[in-house]
């Protein structure tokens, strides 16, 4: 399936949060808008610094992971809602814009949203484009802060997990088609063998997610292990 995908994003993009997405032309006026895949070098390196201080003041390996965790997340939970509810893939990776930031969700905006050509493997998809549009700009954060691949993708797989149970819990209508997409993703590269879905009854969804790696926010002043880190196991 693909061509135009306006409708379907609109559909995920009322869910809100990181599901958020600005779509249309009019955002073309605003010159801050760049390519994602550009989120890179200086601009990139003064996002991390920014977190840092926010943070306290913490390394810069730790503000990175937590940003690149953020900027994930926003990936995720486009890709996952779209293929759930539409059984189709979002082209982000050459059409997805940001722009600078102070805090909160990264701001995200798309011309014309569109579907990517695939065949019937749609968990494979959906990983193929999450690997195309994050890894030029994980790549950037592990040269740039120095943290390592198997934490950025680690958190890749974490904000997986924590958008399936956004998704469940605003619409449980799709959550067969969702629980079998996000189980798919993570049993395909570039996520498979960073975590998996567990049972969880203390959440209302009942899904859980168990990553393999840390994303540092143990390492934060104040801050702990998260639900899904492998060091609270």
């Amino acid at each position: 399936m693909a061509g135009d995908l306006t409708i379907g994003i609109d559909d995920v993009v009322a869910l809100e949060g990181f599901f958020g997405l600005a779509t249309g032309p009019a955002e073309g006026a605003d010159p801050s808008w760049r390519p994602f895949h550009q989120f890179t070098g200086a601009p990139l390196d003064q996002r991390i610094d920014q977190v840092a201080e926010q943070l306290g003041g913490v390394p810069r390996r730790i503000a990175g992971s937590l940003l690149s965790l953020s900027v994930s997340a926003r990936i995720t939970a486009l890709v996952l809602g779209t293929g759930a509810l539409y059984r189709t893939v979002p082209r982000l990776h050459d059409r997805l814009h940001w722009r600078p930031w102070s805090g909160g969700p990264a701001p995200m905006w798309i011309e014309r949203p569109e579907a990517v050509p695939h065949d019937d493997d749609l968990p494979a998809a959906a990983a193929r484009e999450l690997d195309a549009t994050l890894r030029p700009v994980l790549d950037a954060v592990g040269a740039q802060a120095s943290v390592s691949s198997q934490v950025t993708w680690g958190n890749v797989a974490s904000s997986l997990g924590g958008a399936l149970r956004m998704l469940l819990t605003q619409r449980p209508d799709s959550s067969s088609e969702a629980l079998a997409l996000a189980v798919g993703m993570t049993e395909e590269p570039p996520l498979a063998g960073l975590g998996g879905f567990v049972h969880e009854p203390s959440h209302p969804t009942g899904v859980g997610f168990a990553r393999r790696t840390c994303c540092l926010f143990y390492r934060v002043p104040g801050g702990g292990t998260c639900g899904d880190c492998v060091l609270g196991r």
